[in-house]
């Protein structure tokens, strides 16, 4: 699967233009929150103390201000990317040490494969990876553009 097919992996209402958060805990909960309001997720609080326990583990700020936070969970009906940006950026202790003003929530139902996951997950980094991509994403002025540009990056 890519992020451009059939299923609704990119949907506008997981998309957060402007994040308003200024904690990497409020964030998460700010993605799971609009999960769970497109029914993609069941159960917020599962998802939370997974994300949560995920950051503990190490920083899925990959750098160059991105952040990749990523679950495979029982409580996830469908896959799903949600997109936030923060253009004043958001501490993550990513691994670079700068901000993150990019964040690429990347949600697996639990029956996928880790295999599944993983290569979703790689898609959402790789869609982030080039410096013009990720500028582009900064500066797309809606959701239709934001989504052309990935399923131009990833058809």
């Amino acid at each position: 699967m890519t992020l451009g097919t059939a299923t609704p992996v990119l949907d506008p209402s997981l998309y957060i233009p402007e994040l308003k958060p200024r904690t990497r805990d409020a964030v998460v909960a700010q993605l799971v929150g609009a999960a769970h309001r497109a029914g993609v997720v069941r159960g917020t609080v599962p998802l939370l103390e997974l994300l949560r326990t995920r950051e503990r583990v190490g920083s899925t700020g990959i750098g160059r201000g991105v952040a990749v936070p990523h679950a495979r969970s029982l409580t996830i009906d469908r896959p799903a990317l949600v997109v936030a940006r923060s253009h004043r950026g958001i501490e993550w202790e990513a691994a670079d040490g700068l901000p993150v003003q990019l964040v690429l929530l990347v949600l697996s139902p639990g029956e996928w494969g880790e295999e599944s996951h993983h290569a979703f997950l790689g898609r959402a980094v790789g869609a982030a990876r080039l410096q013009r991509n990720r500028q582009r994403m900064l500066e797309a002025a809606s959701f239709a553009e934001l989504s052309g540009l990935l399923r131009e990056v990833h058809p």
